[in-house]
């Protein structure tokens, strides 16, 4: 989807959708994929650094406690 993201065309998407994914999940994970591509290549130009093991372990139980909105 990155890569070659004109590439792509509605038959391309079928599969998905003969198992069961709807046009807004589809739509939901396009978009996913769009911004983990933006902030991947957001975090590579500005030398942002990766969280520590330990960030991701508090962020991990605060997220199963509290959600994304806590």
């Amino acid at each position: 989807m990155n890569r070659e993201s004109t590439q792509i065309r509605r038959d391309d998407l079928d599969p998905a959708r003969a198992a069961g994914w709807t046009d807004e999940a589809l739509y939901d994970a396009i978009t996913v994929c769009a911004l983990f591509n933006f902030y991947n290549v957001w975090i590579d130009a500005t030398g942002v650094h990766d969280l520590p093991a330990a960030g991701y372990e508090a962020s991990g139980k605060r997220l199963a406690t509290q959600g994304y909105s806590g």
